[in-house]
């Protein structure tokens, strides 16, 4: 077995021990009542959210672990769980600070054994692929939060057009401000 070989499946054996405390840190960043809900309720279709967080952070496992190739596939995961905390009540370093919340479980469930193995190396390689994963993330977040104002501002500027209208129609002279 090589030593990528041998980190993959370190990795695996890991994998559902770390992504349920990964889990577990993502959903105590959301309100008690959200959270509690997000964590009780697996079910895609009575929680479509709690559901997609927890697609998309096997997926980005999978990336950052090395199991995951494809840039594509961790695009879309990523866009997935950040488009959601874009639209939700966070800053943007709570939004995007859960990327970082892997690390200290991979330190503590990966690097142990990593040290004790001889994959130092291999174990460098999966943080970097977290901080571009963050960087990535950065990236998905900056743009729907673009989207978000975006469409608030069209939304104020159809509300706008309406009470000028209204106004209008009353016989009220109206200034347009552009």
């Amino acid at each position: 077995m090589d030593r990528n070989d041998a980190f993959a499946e370190l990795c695996r054996s890991e994998r559902e021990a770390i992504l349920a405390k990964w889990n577990a840190a993502v959903f105590a960043t959301y309100p008690l009542d959200t959270a509690g809900f997000a964590r009780t309720r697996e079910d895609q279709f009575r929680n479509p959210v709690g559901h997609a967080v927890r697609l998309a952070l096997e997926e980005i496992y999978s990336s950052i672990s090395g199991q995951l190739s494809s840039e594509t596939l961790l695009r879309d995961a990523l866009e997935m769980f950040i488009k959601l905390r874009a639209v939700q009540d966070f800053t943007p370093v709570r939004a995007l600070g859960v990327m970082y919340l892997l690390k200290p479980l991979l330190r503590e469930r990966i690097l142990p054994a990593c040290l004790h193995d001889g994959l130092l190396d291999e174990y460098l390689e999966a943080e970097s692929r977290l901080d571009t994963a963050a960087l990535l993330a950065c990236d998905i977040y900056v743009a729907s939060r673009e989207r978000v104002f975006e469409e608030r501002i069209g939304e104020i500027k159809r509300q706008h057009a309406q009470l000028v209208r209204w106004a209008q129609k009353k016989g009220v002279a109206v200034h347009d401000a552009d």
